[in-house]
């Protein structure tokens, strides 16, 4: 499931060491290929999670090529991830399966990598149009493998969608400090 880590300046290096034990994680636990990554880290400007970057020298898409500071970047990977759930739901699972595990469970050896979307330092970076793409990912992703892992500084405004409440719907909330 989803992952936001909510703590005070004092816990940030804590909370980013803990978005990178969850994704080292999950690169150890799931078959070869099957889990991909979208690293957003406008603060660090990628320092965060440089150690990752190692995986673009066997497969960039693994690492999304790359990790993303800019504003109009972290939009488009945004639409990138939307797009692909788009597709995930009109391609693979239409109104067959439940989930991307169920169409994966039954195609074996051609099932669908796992898509996880994660950003240091939220909100920061983030525009309104973001904000909104980032939502629908929270909302509908993980029916389509798409997972996010946010940190979020205590004190940083954030819009609704984005409280603990209503993002335990969809998955975990972290409160550290």
């Amino acid at each position: 499931s989803s992952l936001l880590i909510h703590t005070d300046r004092e816990g940030r290096p804590e909370a980013i060491s803990t978005l990178q034990m969850v994704m080292t994680r999950l690169l150890t636990s799931l078959p070869a290929g099957r889990v991909k990554f979208t690293i957003i880290d406008p603060v660090g400007l990628g320092q965060n999670f440089a150690g990752f970057m190692h995986l673009a020298d066997h497969d960039e898409s693994l690492v999304g090529s790359r990790i993303w500071t800019e504003r109009e970047h972290i939009e488009q990977r945004l639409l990138n991830l939307t797009e692909h759930m788009e597709t995930v739901i009109q391609k693979y699972l239409r109104n067959r399966y439940a989930s991307i595990g169920d169409y994966n469970r039954e195609v074996g050896i051609m099932a669908e990598a796992y898509h996880f979307l994660t950003i240091a330092d939220f909100p920061r970076g983030f525009s309104d149009v973001a904000m909104d793409r980032l939502a629908g990912i929270v909302a509908s992703g993980a029916r389509c493998g798409v997972h996010t892992l946010i940190f979020s500084e205590r004190g940083q405004k954030v819009p609704p969608a984005f409280t603990a409440p209503r993002f335990r719907t969809n998955g975990l909330v972290l409160t550290v400090g």
